[in-house]
């Protein structure tokens, strides 16, 4: 699919935010990659994932997509809260499994272990449904610049920053208030960007390239999430926001070729 198909069938999600909302890369951050993908899916995929869920309505893919953040407070599921981010240290560039989840307990691998799971035959329909809730919610978080950010500042959420007269860290910056703010001005997060993600969606995918995702979050993380003092000024703003819109449809383009290799017609390339 080009991507200017990809950009029709996003205009046509129905697509709201609620100023008020806590956190807007989640319920509906989480809602915009999920859709975006199942937009792109192969027929063989779209008939899969309907029946794991039992609706493709957008309210039934960004519950289902936000799902992890609904849970990762109970008793049950706190032990997941590692999977959401992976934490690198500042002296390095680039993500080392061994040093950075050696216990498999990161977004990186998890990524790969829920996609693998999606795969299985006779999987429980509620585990095959929290697979897929993983993957879209993941794939969704590994694309927050500061979800692949340092270790020692716990992903900016230690590091207080000033916008517009309030004061927040710079994780919630990033993850909902300058969101809020180009929204609230009445931007759309679907218009075209001056340099096109990809021209196609991959037909393949590779488990492997996660860890390149994961690479390029980082890189983003280091080279322009950090403002240069404690106040954040409209300039910087404005590039951040080119920034989310742009990692917005990467996710959904690779979520898409996550579930179109794992459901549908396309295909895992795994190393020998």
């Amino acid at each position: 699919m080009t991507l200017h198909k990809l950009f029709i069938a996003l205009i046509c999600i129905n697509f709201t935010m609620q100023a008020g909302e806590a956190a807007a890369w989640g319920q509906d951050g989480h809602r915009i990659v999920g859709t975006g993908a199942v937009a792109l899916l192969d027929e063989t995929a779209t008939k899969a994932l309907e029946e794991i869920l039992g609706s493709l309505s957008d309210h039934s893919i960004g519950e289902a997509c936000y799902w992890p953040d609904t849970v990762r407070k109970t008793p049950q599921w706190e032990w997941s809260a590692p999977l959401h981010y992976v934490n690198i240290p500042r002296s390095a560039w680039q993500y080392d499994r061994q040093r950075d989840c050696s216990d498999g307990m990161c977004v990186t691998a998890a990524i790969v272990k829920y996609a693998n799971e999606l795969t299985l035959s006779g999987l429980d329909p509620e585990r095959r449904r929290q697979a897929f809730s993983w993957v879209c919610h993941l794939v969704g978080d590994l694309h927050q610049p500061l979800h692949a950010g340092y270790k020692d500042d716990l992903g900016g959420n230690s590091v207080d920053i000033e916008f517009e007269g309030k004061t927040h860290n710079l994780h919630q910056f990033w993850d909902r208030v300058v969101i809020h703010q180009q929204l609230g001005k009445g931007d759309s997060w679907n218009r075209p960007l001056t340099e096109p993600v990809w021209s196609t969606i991959p037909e393949t995918w590779e488990p492997a390239g996660v860890v390149q995702w994961t690479n390029e979050s980082h890189a983003l993380a280091a080279d322009t999430a950090y403002p240069p003092g404690k106040m954040i000024d409209q300039a910087f703003a404005d590039q951040s926001w080119v920034i989310i819109r742009q990692q917005w449809q990467k996710a959904s383009l690779r979520l898409a070729a996550i579930l179109n290799a794992v459901l549908g017609d396309g295909e895992v390339v795994r190393e020998e």
